[in-house]
């Protein structure tokens, strides 16, 4: 035996191979238990058994052996190469075979209609599927549904994917599924690109793909018969009772496919298609097998198997930004492991920094043909989008992020509920959108960042901006609705109607506005900064208004912040003294729940004068009642009564009843503190009869909680159990969690006060729990202090 290169082109005769393969394996220095482990952490099979046998032997391994051994052993080399040279191999060992019937005319016979080759006794064999994925990562769960799915015989496996356009690699999975169960086809496999999307002006003819199949089943072109039909029965008759493997790949809708399926159940097809191919599984009992993203290990291994793990061990920095702007679809993955590699010497940090501009993002994903280049794979989903379709297409990518409800949508689009469902519907089966939960719709970063770059900016700004303008009034009417019904007696705020096209969406109760307003809080966030872009500066504080009591039930104070930051400046910018005056005292409040005093009382106090100037007696009131708040907090209650009663009297002069009710609690708790608790108790019932005359269950609650401390003050042990009990169930009625936390936490003081510390420590954990998810982190370090005193005495 001649010695031979590591390169496997240089190899003569299969045991020069087989030796290659032993010499891989010594350098990797990886065991046979290790090589599999490592095979099997990729969703490949490769028994340690098998690798031994492998090498040892003098023949050729089976190429699903050599892939996964390649794979496991030496992820840089090139598995092109190596399935090449084994090819090239495995033809030099065949038998010859007599070729004189080739040579003369075709004339039909049995044998050309069974699929036996002219003068052969045995059928042809095809073996059409293309190269297995040089590196494969993850897809261990669609693989095993692969596996499960090729046991029932008789049944067509649709790979559809969902949650990403074209790239998210179907048929990467599918050759790889194909190329690993190899064993299980040993009459053949048929392999047909269909071009249901791509740049060819239209797809593959089914008759076509036929005629190619029956003449690689060796019937003659002759005797291939034009009519699709009896094509398709001859087609069945070829590959009746053979156990073959048949790949569809690319295809464009359900017709196209149907007449290339076998009739028969020892065959097993496989379907790739941008398209959710529905009209199989009613019709032939089809499995839909939906790929998502790759995760972000797994496209970290997909990056450094294309470009060797030593290049990217030094590199991981910009490894991550390239992994988490590819957002896990295979194809961009595959065009950044591409460019790096044409240029091995280059820092992967260029790349990743082009990939950071994401107006150069979509540029910056091509390897310089089209079927590796991102933007005209996604267009070939785009054009086969019908026009009112690709009209929803165009205004998503007007929207800062793509997670939407249908109602939005609608909004959005001015379109009715029905057709826009309708609509959606030919997104999400072009793959372009994920209903990721009924009636809610994704795009992938990607995708979004086409849709977005994609439109001719003269021809549709102006249809852009409209739309936006529908979905800010979708939103905000919607949230104006939904804080009516949490605090009806807050004053109403003037709004301009709705855009034409854009209708609120209906809530029917509290629960429902604040399930809405917990799903919708980022949208509601990014409409007000597309409002404060837009130069719409009403909408702006109007959006803002319609979260304060959301974000004081959920003790969102840094939001709170955010949103009146930005309506402070709009309301400047509009020169509404009004305006300005209650977006100062909103962040006043907020600071003062941040404990930022400095900055709380800077507010609070450019709120008074605002509101003076501008003689909104309403606006001082609230405002003074807010400087008792946080003098209360930060231990001056003697300035905090001062503040609590001039804000009674302000709120008595316009007759605002529920405010008075708020000033008289707030006189109730700082009596309290003071240790007048007669005059507490006297303020704070006349507060909760307020309340409850007029419907408000948050302050209801509130001075509940008052009376609770002021009973507990007094020794009044079982009485304040009584009223911290009935504002836990208050706060609990209206989705009130920062009541909730502190009503919790005052329960377990009177358990500990009373010696019940298993009580107390049960209540305590359920306030830690809240106050945690709140990001309360002050308040919850000092109730883990106060647990962990007590649990000793448990």
């Amino acid at each position: 035996m001649t010695a031979v290169t590591g390169d496997p082109r240089q190899a003569g005769s299969a045991a020069e191979f087989v030796a290659l393969l032993r010499q891989l394996k010594e350098r990797s220095g990886f065991t046979y238990r290790q090589l599999e482990e490592r095979a099997a952490r990729r969703g490949e099979v490769l028994a340690r058994s098998t690798v031994a046998d492998t090498l040892r032997r003098q023949a050729l391994p089976r190429t699903e052996t050599l892939v996964a051994f390649l794979h496991a052993c030496a992820p840089a080399e090139e598995v092109a190469i190596w399935l090449e040279a084994r090819s090239r191999l495995a033809r030099q060992a065949a038998p010859a075979r007599g070729d004189s019937a080739a040579s003369s005319p075709c004339v039909p016979d049995a044998s050309q209609h069974t699929g036996r080759g002219p003068g052969a006794d045995r059928p042809v064999v095809p073996r059409q599927l293309p190269a297995p994925p040089a590196f494969f990562a993850g897809r261990a769960d669609e693989l095993a549904h692969l596996d499960e799915a090729a046991e029932d015989r008789g049944e067509t496996v649709v790979i559809s994917a969902i949650g990403g356009a074209g790239g998210i690699g179907k048929t990467s999975l599918a050759l790889q599924w194909a190329h690993m169960r190899l064993d299980r086809f040993p009459d053949g496999q048929l392999y047909a690109d269909l071009r249901g999307f791509g740049p060819e002006l239209a797809p593959v003819a089914p008759q076509v793909t036929l005629r190619n199949f029956l003449e690689a089943l060796g019937v003659p072109p002759a005797s291939v018969p034009k009519d699709l039909d009896v094509q398709a029965a001859l087609y069945r008759s070829v590959v009746a009772g053979r156990r073959m493997l048949v790949v569809l790949d690319n295809a464009r809708d359900t017709t196209q496919v149907v007449p290339l399926l076998p009739g028969s159940p020892t065959c097993t097809v496989l379907v790739t298609s941008r398209h959710r191919l529905r009209g199989l599984t009613v019709t032939h009992g089809a499995r839909l097998l939906t790929l998502d993203l790759l995760s972000a290990r797994e496209a970290r291994d997909m990056l450094a198997g294309h470009l060797g793990r030593r290049r990217v061990a030094d590199q991981q920095q910009s490894l991550a930004t390239l992994v988490e702007h590819c957002g896990g679809l295979p194809l961009a993955l595959g065009i950044v492991a591409a460019r790096a590699a044409a240029n091995p010497a280059h820092p992967l940090d260029a790349l990743a920094q082009e990939l950071r501009d994401a107006s150069a993002r979509l540029s910056a994903l091509s390897a310089g043909e089209a079927r590796t280049d991102l933007r005209a794979v996604f267009s070939w989903s785009y054009h086969a989008l019908e026009p009112q379709a690709a009209m929803v297409f165009d205004l998503l990518g007007a929207v800062p992020t793509v997670d939407l409800g249908l109602a939005a949508v609608a909004g959005l689009t001015a379109t009715p509920l029905v057709t826009c469902r309708e609509l959606l519907q030919q997104l999400e089966d072009t793959s372009l959108v994920h209903q990721y939960v009924p009636g809610r719709y994704r795009m992938h970063d990607l995708v979004h960042l086409y849709s977005a770059d994609g439109a001719q900016p003269r021809s549709r700004r102006k249809s852009r901006d409209a739309a936006l303008r529908r979905l800010v009034d979708h939103y905000l009417h919607t949230a104006y609705a939904a804080d009516r019904l949490l605090d009806s007696r807050r004053p109403p705020v003037a709004l301009a109607p709705p855009s034409a096209g854009c209708a609120p969406q209906p809530l029917r109760d509290t629960a429902e506005a604040m399930a809405w307003f917990d799903l919708e809080h980022p949208r509601l966030i990014e409409m007000q900064q597309v409002a404060m872009r837009r130069g719409w500066y009403p909408q702006v504080w109007q959006l803002a208004r319609t979260l304060v009591t959301f974000h004081a039930r959920r003790r969102r104070s840094r939001d709170q912040l955010a949103v009146w930051q930005l309506a402070l400046e709009a309301a400047e910018i509009g020169k509404d003294l009004a305006m300005q005056a209650m977006a100062h005292r909103y962040l006043g409040q907020a600071y003062t729940a941040e404990r930022q005093g400095d900055d709380a009382f800077e507010q609070l106090d450019l709120a008074l004068v605002c509101a003076r100037s501008g003689g909104v007696t309403g606006e001082e009131a609230r405002t003074h009642y807010a400087l008792a708040v946080g003098w209360e907090r930060y231990g001056d209650l003697e300035r905090a009564l001062v503040h609590a009663r001039q804000a009674l009297t302000l709120f008595r002069s316009i007759s605002d009843l529920v405010e008075e009710a708020r000033a008289l609690n707030a006189i109730g708790w700082i009596c309290a503190g003071l240790r007048r608790y007669e005059e507490a108790e006297a303020s704070c019932r006349r507060a909760l009869a307020l309340f409850r005359r007029h419907e408000h269950p948050d302050g209801e609650a509130d001075t509940l909680h008052s009376l609770g401390l002021i009973a507990q003050s007094n020794g009044k042990h079982a009485e304040s159990l009584t009223y911290y009990g009935q504002a836990l169930t208050t706060y609990r009625g209206v989705g009130n969690t920062r009541g909730e936390a502190e009503s919790l936490a005052s329960l377990g003081d009177v358990y500990a006060a009373l010696s019940r510390y298993a009580d107390a420590l049960q209540v305590w954990q359920q306030a830690l729990d809240l106050l945690q998810r709140q990001q309360r982190v002050k308040e919850a370090l000092l109730l883990r202090e106060r647990m962990d005193n007590f649990a000793t005495l448990v």
